[in-house]
């Protein structure tokens, strides 16, 4: 059992029961309450409406100090009408990641939870003031996952990714490149493909990370400087101990630093991640002093250091 879970007994977490959240090191947060999928995605209106009453319940019983809303991002608007309106009986709001709270909700809430300090340093004061960085924990690699060199270079992911950019970059390089992605609509390759692409749809995660496992190089290609995506993945490659070519953007630098954990690229520089993709390919020392450097910041992304992270940000709210 974690220790210290007694000086959270005053803490309701709101959450999905995945990732961290299904994890030992969760546990040190006693009461927890978790959607429950009645229909279709968890974030649907019924599952969020029915854990959203049930927590409401429980805050009437239970008064919290504290309530921490995880992956339910749908109710937290709902959460912060309720406080404004005095239901929550004094107690104090903390969210995750959101990145479009108003000035009125954000007066509503003590912390929001966010995986970028870069994102922090470019907000107005009143979001700089609630916001508190906690690198994002890594999901799905555990010690199933064994990293191994099979030639490759892989990038996975969907959302604002710019494979189009990569695949022209590596297209006569006849590096392999491997690509994991939902479909079509997020590859954004209408073209036939070079010969050592090869391309892969939505498959389950432990299938995911063992691709990501094999790779020899993993790139992070986004499709703006100002980007909130990719994190998910580039924390799976460091903690894989995999060097990392990524889009020099919001989401990236607090994880990956150009030279150390891998290099950096601006958006949509096809020759840029050539070159980048090309020396860490080759260069089997510069490799492994870069998976030397990813396994250690890795280590800020584990479960146990979140855990430890997110414990601190509840008692750090006054009463």
């Amino acid at each position: 059992m974690p220790r210290r879970s007694a000086e959270l007994d005053d803490v309701l977490v709101v959450t999905v029961r995945k990732s961290f959240w299904a994890s030992p090191e969760a546990e040190r947060f006693p009461h927890r309450i978790f959607a429950r999928v009645f229909y279709g995605h968890s974030t649907n209106l019924l599952n969020s409406g029915a854990v959203f009453v049930q927590a409401l319940l429980t805050i009437l019983v239970r008064r919290p100090r504290v309530i921490l809303l995880g992956s339910v991002e749908r109710t937290v608007p709902w959460f912060i009408r309720v406080r404004r309106l005095g239901l929550l009986g004094g107690a104090r709001l903390i969210v995750t990641n959101q990145l479009n709270l108003d000035d009125g909700q954000l007066a509503l809430i003590e912390r929001n939870v966010v995986y970028s300090q870069a994102w922090i340093d470019g907000q107005r004061s009143v979001a700089r003031e609630r916001a508190v960085f906690v690198p994002l924990p890594v999901d799905g690699v555990d010690g199933d996952a064994r990293p191994r060199d099979d030639g490759y270079v892989f990038a996975g992911g969907g959302t604002e990714r710019d494979f189009p950019t990569l695949i022209e970059a590596l297209r006569e390089t006849g590096i392999p490149l491997r690509i994991v992605t939902f479909g079509p609509h997020t590859l954004g390759w209408d073209e036939p493909l070079p010969p050592n692409v090869r391309i892969e749809w939505a498959m389950p995660l432990a299938e995911f990370v063992d691709r990501l496992a094999g790779a020899r190089v993993v790139a992070v290609p986004l499709g703006a400087a100002d980007s909130d995506f990719g994190q998910t993945t580039l924390v799976q490659a460091l903690a894989l101990g995999k060097p990392v070519v990524a889009t020099r953007s919001t989401s990236v630098v607090d994880y990956v630093h150009d030279g150390d954990e891998g290099l950096l690229v601006d958006a949509h520089d096809a020759v840029g991640f050539r070159d980048a993709v090309t020396q860490l390919y080759r260069d089997a020392e510069l490799r492994e002093a870069c998976a030397r450097r990813a396994l250690e910041r890795a280590r800020l992304s584990s479960y146990a250091a979140f855990a430890q992270r997110i414990a601190d940000i509840c008692r750090s709210i006054d009463e």
